[in-house]
């Protein structure tokens, strides 16, 4: 499930197409690190429970009569490695892409699904195993394929997406009630009438739902014509060629620069219609790379620009203080953490080595140095917003420096050293020299190496055949790892033995358990139970150290109306509209 708010770079991109070779890549990962704040989304999931459960304001006021029309310019920190949607590894790519398709249900910025090209919520068996679903008629594909979709490309899409040799990001996400020994898509995903789909699932699976959902799940579940797929092969999906869907924009590769901006213009046969009549609004959506924090900052004031992606956290307070901007930051599915090399370093080895560095290291100087408390501490394997999240069965590790020396004179390791790789970005480095400090106080000498994300995330991938992975040379590193809405991706994708995200190698028969039990259980108060259990488990064992949940800030100009905030960062633009005077 995380891509920038994550500031990607090309050395990261490079990683994940190594990553998705050598495995299945999950409904979730490091891929879009965003930035979000402390209070949190109210939402009922899938209708099976797996949404967040509180969400503050999350929405930008209209003012006056809706005005279509007119050019929205969006800064984003970082380019993009593929639009195709089944692909994605990031932030920016995904929400280009979410602006350019649709899936059969879209989630809310609550973490409500809705239907998108389905025209109504699926019917769902009384066991929990078959969806089926009614699709919306006459939707069209963006020109030169201009023809309706129909349950046939659905299921096409989906087969495909459910192909190891098509390499769809989400595969593993389904793996095992879609696809897997012994069960085929040709029978789980059936045409059972022109706009008919139905999903038969091997056993029953609560977040079916959320985990599909456009703006939740990467985009890699959106519907394309796949005979451009075939006949634009690898360039589907770049600059010079960009995608085909059916969504509100269509993407202008001859009006695009790649590296600099991606044009997307309205689509004129939009299904959906809103308040002020056929959507979406905006005649142009133009997407702009903008690395530089300050360049934005200084390009938003002075209208250059409309909304900037990722505000500063300096500079937050001085944009809502002006009168024609405004930011709005909330709680986001993006947490910062310190891996290290539980498996073959011996010092992190031992669970009282990993608990000192928790008890070490002052989170809360963190949150207010860096951050200027626009984040979290992070205590739990789920955000703090999250219906799944359980304050009480999660294990908390108080900033307490006695506590740490007494925790490493336990486990025998009264002082030792070690090289921290945090990603070649300001906020990774800054917050590693704070926890460097932190660790000399308890005599741990931690020296920093910072890296670029691909050098970063590389020495931790595909090793659960290869036990030599990651390598004893390699100690720690800083990073970010966002998913969506699901209470599943932020447990059992990163924490269950074997799953490809796993990238501590945790494996804890109990917590195992725990999380398979939640995943299969529809009844949320049942689910929540399975969670407590895992969290507890989990944070005990401390697998790496939790340092802050991000927050989501982004910054835009007074002209811009009904922008949603989403925890994951992605930003929808069908129902936004901009005052032309």
């Amino acid at each position: 499930m995380v891509p920038n708010i994550t500031e990607d770079d090309r050395g990261r991109r490079g990683f994940l197409k190594m990553a998705g070779a050598t495995t299945t890549i999950g409904a979730g990962s490091m891929l879009a690190g965003c930035a979000s704040s402390n209070s949190g989304s109210q939402g009922n999931g899938d209708g099976n429970g797996d949404g967040p459960k509180t969400a503050a304001n999350t929405q930008t006021e209209s003012t006056g009569e809706i005005q279509p029309g007119g050019t929205l310019t969006v800064a984003m920190q970082s380019d993009y490695d593929t639009l195709h949607p089944h692909k994605i590894p990031g932030t920016t790519g995904t929400t280009i892409a979410e602006n350019i398709g649709n899936a059969l249900v879209k989630a809310t910025p609550k973490g409500e699904v809705k239907p998108d090209l389905a025209r109504e919520m699926p019917t769902v068996s009384n066991d929990g195993k078959q969806y089926t679903f009614k699709l919306r008629k006459g939707v069209k594909f963006h020109p030169p394929y201009e023809r309706e979709l129909t349950a046939d490309d659905v299921v096409e899409n989906w087969r495909n997406i459910l192909d190891p040799d098509y390499g769809a990001y989400g595969l593993s996400t389904y793996k095992g009630t879609l696809t897997g020994e012994n069960v085929t898509p040709k029978e789980t995903v059936q045409k059972t009438g022109k706009y008919e789909v139905t999903f038969n699932l091997t056993e029953p699976f609560a977040p079916f739902l959320i985990k599909q959902a456009k703006m939740s799940a990467f985009g890699w579940f959106n519907i394309v014509p796949m005979e451009a797929v075939e006949e634009h092969g690898k360039d589907f999906g770049t600059p010079k060629t960009g995608i085909w869907s059916t969504g509100p924009f269509i993407y202008q590769a001859d009006k695009s620069t790649a590296g600099s901006k991606y044009v997307l213009e309205k689509n004129p046969n939009y299904f959906k219609e809103g308040e002020g009549g056929q959507l979406p609004y905006l005649d142009k959506l133009v997407f702009q790379i903008s690395p530089e924090s300050t360049t934005r900052t200084s390009s938003l004031k002075s209208g250059q620009i409309d909304i900037d992606e990722s505000a500063a956290a300096t500079s937050i307070k001085d944009l809502k203080n002006r009168e024609k901007t405004h930011v709005v930051s909330k709680p986001s599915s993006a947490k910062m953490s310190q891996w290290v090399n539980r498996r073959n370093y011996e010092p992190f080895t031992k669970t009282k080595v990993r608990k000192a560095l928790m008890h070490a290291a002052n989170r809360k100087a963190i949150v207010e140095t860096k951050f200027r408390g626009y984040a979290a501490i992070a205590h739990s394997p789920l955000p703090p917003w999250h219906w799944a999240y359980d304050k009480d069965a999660a294990v908390t590790y108080e900033n307490d420096t006695k506590k740490a020396k007494q925790l490493l004179k336990e486990a025998g390791e009264s002082s030792f050293s070690f090289t921290c790789e945090p990603t070649n970005q300001p906020k990774f480095i800054d917050v590693a020299k704070i926890l460097q400090q932190n660790y000399k106080k308890i005599g741990i000498d931690m020296s920093i190496k910072p890296a670029s994300k691909g050098t970063t995330w590389q020495p931790l991938v595909g090793g659960w055949d290869d036990k030599s992975v990651p390598p004893k040379s390699w100690h720690s590193m800083i990073e970010n790892y966002t998913w969506g809405f699901s209470a599943d991706d932020f447990t059992y994708a990163t924490f269950h033995s074997e799953q490809p995200f796993n990238y501590t190698y945790y494996s804890n028969e109990k917590a195992d358990k725990a999380m398979e039990k939640a995943r299969k259980t529809r009844d949320r108060k049942k689910r929540k139970e399975h969670y407590a259990t895992a969290q507890k488990l989990i944070t005990d064992d401390m697998p790496k150290p939790f340092l802050v949940w991000n927050n989501v800030s982004h910054a835009f100009r007074s002209r811009v109306n009904n922008f949603d905030v989403y925890p994951t960062a992605y930003m929808l633009f069908e129902n936004v509209w901009v005052s032309q005077n």
